[in-house]
């Protein structure tokens, strides 16, 4: 997708868009992740030009004239997840102050280390306000206080520690239960029973980002379509719009077509990995992106969207659904090296003991840049058939041919191809006894 999107890309742009794709952090990486993807899906079905300039200086991510049916338009891409609106960034950040408060207070003996072992439980609470509403126990500006400070020096310092009964402390706003484990990774080793709910129709992360992007987009020549796209990068309001069991909270569908009506925006098209059952009676399921169109628009033209679900098509069929990548990604999970998204060793035979060996582009960059050594390499192409190019060395059989060969678009990976066969040239000089 990157190389067929930097055809479009000024050298300004093409650098931004890579470092953003390589960052550690996973709501800039998935967010620059939308945005290739969407860019390059729409330059696969329609003219695109990125980041037009609109009057008083605003740049929004692309402008189409063929996009819509009817007519131009400057569109925004926005990936929105759960992980602000979950109360995730409090819990982790009060977990990160008590981890480090640990530490400090178990620099030496059999507690060090101690902080890297502690699992938070927030707990939650519901009151009513004109309407029931539930609210997680963790404050956002959290600050231990020396009570907290000696409750954990006296639990860090139990006879039978690290074996011990959890701890339950209440500082201020935030009520939580910690324990030790065995195992506690970093950013998951915080829970609350809440999921992520909205009680108001623009305190919330979807109005607020179609806040943000309406004022990307809202000097747009008459005529021309104000259009925010939103992708599911883990966000339930966006991977349910309706759902059935919301007694007291907003939709995302209620909270989109509030945004419309109030901010300057036209359409807005949320776009979502979804698991499709694919027997009733059956576990078995597939993934699909799933396409809801939402316009301010009384009347739509005929085919208005045509080329929006085109759009969709072009996109690889995703493999994970949006929490899933996201909480991958914060495990560090797609980094060179880190990941098995290797394209399979193919081994071909034909007629007359010709071999084909097709092995993974990817894996094979690996090794020649150092990230995996022999051994792992090997255990990586072949697993345990033995490595086939030793075989075809002591026959006498050797590398003919090289070329690529692309694994597609629904691949993040190519292959290299080696044609193998017996060398006769060379063979007749051994016969030969000759140099």
């Amino acid at each position: 997708m990157f190389e067929e999107l930097s055809s479009f890309l000024d050298d300004r742009k093409r650098n931004d868009l890579r470092r953003r794709l390589d960052h550690i952090d996973t709501k800039t990486a998935l967010a620059a992740e939308a945005e290739l993807s969407m860019l390059w899906a729409i330059s696969r079905v329609a003219d695109m030009e990125p980041e037009p300039k609109l009057e008083g200086g605003r740049r929004p991510e692309a402008k189409s004239n063929e996009l819509f049916a009817s007519g131009p338009s400057v569109i925004e891409v926005r990936a929105l997840s759960d992980h602000s609106f979950s109360g995730k960034e409090a819990m982790d950040r009060t977990a990160n102050i008590v981890s480090a408060h640990v530490d400090h207070i178990c620099k030496r003996g059999r507690n060090k280390g101690a902080g890297a072992h502690l699992f938070f439980e927030f707990e939650e609470h519901s009151y009513w306000d004109k309407s029931f509403h539930r609210e997680r126990c963790v404050d956002p500006e959290f600050k231990l206080t020396d009570e907290t400070k000696e409750r954990l020096r006296l639990w860090t310092r139990m006879p039978n520690w690290p074996s011990v009964d959890p701890i339950r402390i209440v500082d201020g706003k935030t009520r939580m239960v910690i324990s030790w484990r065995e195992v506690a990774v970093e950013g998951f080793r915080t829970f609350c029973r809440m999921p992520p709910v909205a009680y108001d129709l623009e305190d919330n992360p979807i109005y607020k980002a179609l806040k943000e992007k309406s004022g990307q987009v809202k000097n747009a020549t008459d005529g021309t379509l104000r259009c925010v796209i939103l992708v599911d990068a883990g966000c339930s309001l966006l991977r349910w719009l309706r759902p059935m069991s919301a007694v007291h909270e907003v939709s995302g569908d209620a909270i989109i077509r509030h945004a419309i009506r109030k901010r300057s925006i036209d359409v807005v098209i949320v776009i979502s990995p979804h698991r499709q059952q694919e027997l009733v009676f059956t576990t078995q399921s597939t993934l699909h992106w799933n396409i809801t169109c939402f316009d301010r628009r009384l009347v739509i033209p005929e085919g208005e969207y045509d080329r929006i679900r085109s759009m969709a098509e072009q996109l690889p069929r995703p493999r994970l659904e949006g929490y899933q990548a996201r909480d991958l990604h914060r495990q560090r999970m797609f980094e060179i090296g880190h990941t098995s998204w290797n394209l399979p060793t193919k081994i071909v035979t034909r007629a007359g003991g010709i071999m084909t060996i097709k092995l993974s582009a990817g894996l094979l960059h690996q090794y020649l840049a150092g990230m995996v050594d022999a051994e792992q390499f090997s255990d990586k192409a072949f697993d345990s058939r033995g490595n086939p190019f030793t075989g075809q060395l002591q026959r006498g059989h050797t590398i003919q041919n090289v070329r690529f060969e692309s694994g597609g678009v629904d691949e993040d990976d190519d292959y290299v191809v080696f044609d193998l066969d017996l060398d006769f040239p060379k063979q007749n000089r051994r016969n030969s006894g000759g140099d």
